[in-house]
């Protein structure tokens, strides 16, 4: 079920009653045009942004990992209240200032006033530039990476071996609530595949740039929902760098909620560095799930 289909089932406002003449005959109340059990369970405000973020994908077809993705963070939303203090994970973690925000989403990949960013792919390491949750090839240079890595855009991936792979690890494990507004919410996954026994010297840095910000007091919040995947073979060895970058000591506002999901197969060795020089008035989710499995079935 969709959190739009949800929604029709929530108890609506209703019209001011006419006068009667006579006493009305008492008629039973129906809230919900399906059985509320779930929208019962259901907190409106998780409902409403996880609507605003399904309706700012791209209705086009994508790739079966990326709307099972969707199809399995949009249930979990279902029954996933706002978190408060009372919750343990969120017990020093004050999420007012999201909740009580105007949140919209950056729906299309920037295309203007890059100019200033031309430099990030002038760099010793293979790397790639997303920003505000888009992958962007004309700032990123991967032309160092050995035969067989793939770093890009799965809806760009054309192995059915390795989209099947995908489809089998993708939100293989199950967070809070921000990881499925993530998930919900992200317009693509970059994935980042090491081939069996395949080391790749430099680190591979992904850099992460918000340029959507509001002015502070404004109370809109842009939020972008950047995904990473990375499969490491069977002794496959990778160091990778996450930088978000997005106003360094400037006040201005803006949401981002990244998650990264990491399998290793046996032998499989991934480094992992972080760096933020992000804005003061920023908002920042991070999730990182690292799973190792046996090993990964064979591609085609």
């Amino acid at each position: 079920m969709s959190i739009s289909a949800l929604n029709s089932y929530l108890p609506k406002p209703c019209a001011p009653s006419r006068p009667c003449a006579r006493p009305p005959r008492a008629t039973p109340t129906k809230l919900f045009s399906q059985p509320p059990t779930l929208a019962s369970l259901s907190d409106p405000h998780v409902l409403r942004l996880a609507e605003t973020l399904e309706d700012s994908i791209a209705s086009s077809s994508c790739p079966p990992p990326l709307q099972k993705l969707r199809d399995i963070s949009s249930q979990s939303l279902l029954t996933t209240p706002w978190p408060s203090r009372k919750d343990e994970p969120f017990r020093f973690t004050d999420t007012s200032f999201i909740r009580n925000s105007e949140v919209h989403p950056v729906t299309l990949a920037p295309t203007q006033n890059l100019d200033a960013l031309s430099g990030l792919a002038d760099s010793i390491s293979p790397n790639i530039a997303i920003i505000d949750g888009y992958l962007v090839e004309s700032l990123s240079n991967l032309s160092e990476l050995p035969d067989g890595v793939f770093v890009g855009r799965l809806s760009d991936l054309n192995s059915k071996g390795l989209m099947d792979k995908v489809s089998k690890y993708v939100s293989n494990f199950q967070g809070d609530l921000f990881w499925s507004l993530n998930g919900v919410g992200a317009p693509d996954v970059v994935l980042v595949y090491v081939p069996e026994g395949c080391k790749v010297e430099k680190p591979l840095h992904l850099r992460f740039v918000s340029m959507n910000r509001s002015y502070k007091g404004s109370k809109s919040l842009p939020i972008s929902n950047p995904r990473v995947l990375v499969l490491v073979e069977k002794g496959g060895d990778i160091g990778i760098v996450e930088e978000y970058v997005g106003g360094d000591g400037d006040d201005r506002c803006y949401w981002t909620n990244s998650v990264m999901e990491v399998v290793l197969s046996d032998g499989a060795k991934v480094s992992h560095s972080y760096i933020q020089t992000q804005s003061l008035g920023a908002a920042h989710v991070k999730w990182t799930s690292v799973c190792q499995v046996g090993s990964f079935a064979p591609t085609s």
